[in-house]
Order: C-alpha cells, then structure tokens, then sequence
C-alpha cells in the first residue's frame, strides 16, 4: 500500500491516508488463467475465444469483463501500444 501524507483541517495535525494499489482482475481474469495453465494456451487466445463465444442476445455486464480482462491482461490495443506478442 502506498502511503500519502496530506495536512488535516483540524490543529493542523499530518495526517496518513493509505491507498491500496488498483487492481484489474476479475473472475474472468482468473478462470483464463487457470484455463491456460490447465492446456498450455495462450491466455489472450483463451479471452478472445470466450469472447467469439458470446452469442447475439448475451450479457452485455460479461462481455463488458471479458474486455477489461483483455486489456489488464494487454490483448488489446497491441498495435496501438506496440506490444509484441
């Protein structure tokens, strides 16, 4: 955890709010991983699949995380960023 140091109002005392590192994995992150662990796939090629996977109709909420997976995990926007993989 990092912590910030910030004057409080009261008798100008130093105060010490911490702030807990941000995180961007989910359930989906997780279940890629242990997918990829468990065949040996790539863990992009196993999000991209759960992705084509979704049919017309489906969940907005899950493809809105399989997408925030892809981009913690840098499946997207390789050529934007210039990853290499």
């Amino acid at each position: 955890m990092e912590s910030v140091g910030a004057p409080c109002p009261i008798f100008l005392v130093w105060c010490s709010v911490t702030r807990a590192p941000e995180k961007g994995e989910n359930e989906i992150t997780d279940e890629a991983k242990r997918e990829a662990a468990r065949t040996g796939k790539d863990v992009c090629r196993i999000l991209n699949e759960m992705l084509k996977k979704l049919r017309p109709g489906h969940d907005k909420a899950r493809e809105r995380k399989i997408k925030r997976a892809q981009k913690f995990l840098g499946c997207r926007n390789r050529r934007k960023r210039g990853k290499k993989r």
